[in-house]
């Protein structure tokens, strides 16, 4: 009885027709890209086109900063709200981290804390306009995206900067049989644990409870100011380190690449298509990694098979609004079903 009711859950959760999707959708990408239906042998299914190292350490390091991202987004959108500064955020650390390496003998993991404090900075500001100046988290996030990306290029005069520290870029980019990078490893814990604070804790369930119904998350006891401080916080230390991992990977701090990547529009998409509500209260993160994969993987394939650029931005705007679409019908059958009973 137990099996069905587990396997019930796994059939209706939106992670499973996603999951099916990616698979299909890589193996065909491998089939086609490797060149195995033109003549090639069969072991470059697993050595060419799509699974070519080189490509794959590509896919993998941008899922680095992505799933980082996404621990903090998903979590800002279960608790009903959203941050539209998380690239700004992550732009402004590197560019800061890069110029103090560049330009001070502080070791870097002292300019790492450095930066850290300043993330806190960033968190602490977009909460003091959402709670207490009681701006929407839409229209503060957006004027402070403007505010952190304007910085950088005020620091730099647009320019980029090298990262001075050979150790911390050679940490960053270990890599495991030369396909896998180490810190993608890191990426996928941080989503276990930050699954595991959601779904198994007291702070996770308050989340849940806040981004449902805030009114009646206050009425029980709870203080939703108090959790949306902590999940803004926690976003920019999260976008930080994303944003540090990222210019490690090209080796400078630049102050367009990251927000020109638009890493965040991409995790707040997959968050979404993976069943996290765009109006709060329900999701969990292991859906919006299984959306994130096929996201990757979908533009991926469009690289490999030669498809314009352009087509990349339309699909995932169209996979956006579709998802935005699905998310609206699933809120309003809950409504529904809540005021049946």
């Amino acid at each position: 009885m137990q099996k069905v009711s587990i396997t019930r859950r796994i059939m209706r959760d939106k992670a499973t027709p996603l999951l099916i999707i990616f698979i299909v959708l890589t193996v065909i990408t491998m089939t086609i890209s490797s060149g195995v239906l033109d003549g090639k042998p069969f072991s470059a299914l697993f050595t060419d086109g799509f699974m070519a190292s080189g490509n794959l350490l590509n896919i993998f390091y941008n899922l680095v900063i992505q799933c980082i991202m996404m621990c903090g987004i998903a979590c800002i959108l279960i608790g009903g709200n959203i941050d539209l500064s998380v690239a700004g955020q992550a732009t402004l650390n590197a560019m800061i981290f890069a110029w103090l390496c560049q330009n001070t003998a502080l070791p870097w993991p002292v300019v790492l804390l450095i930066c850290l404090a300043l993330a806190t900075c960033c968190g602490l500001a977009n909460t003091l306009l959402v709670n207490l100046l009681k701006f929407p988290p839409f229209i503060a996030t957006i004027g402070m995206a403007s505010i952190y990306s304007g910085l950088c290029n005020v620091i730099t005069a647009g320019n980029n900067i090298q990262i001075a520290r050979a150790s911390f870029i050679s940490m960053a980019k270990v890599t495991l049989w030369d396909r896998f990078p180490a810190t993608f490893l890191f990426a996928i814990a941080l989503v276990i644990i930050y699954q595991f604070v959601l779904s198994r804790t007291t702070f996770g369930r308050s989340i849940y409870m806040s981004g449902g119904n805030a009114n009646a998350a206050r009425l029980s006891g709870l203080k939703p100011n108090r959790i949306r401080m902590i999940l803004f916080i926690n976003n920019s230390i999260l976008a930080a380190i994303g944003g540090l991992l990222w210019s490690a990977n090209i080796k400078l701090a630049s102050p367009t690449a990251i927000i020109s990547a638009t890493p965040d529009m991409k995790v707040i998409s997959a968050s979404i298509l993976g069943g996290v509500s765009f109006m709060g209260g329900a999701g969990h993160l292991g859906g919006a990694l299984v959306a994130l994969l096929l996201l990757n993987v979908f533009d991926n394939m469009l690289t490999v098979l030669d498809v314009q650029s352009y087509w990349n931005i339309f699909a995932q705007g169209f996979l956006l609004v579709v998802a935005l679409i699905i998310d609206y019908i699933s809120a309003e059958r809950r409504r529904k079903a809540l005021l049946v009973r």
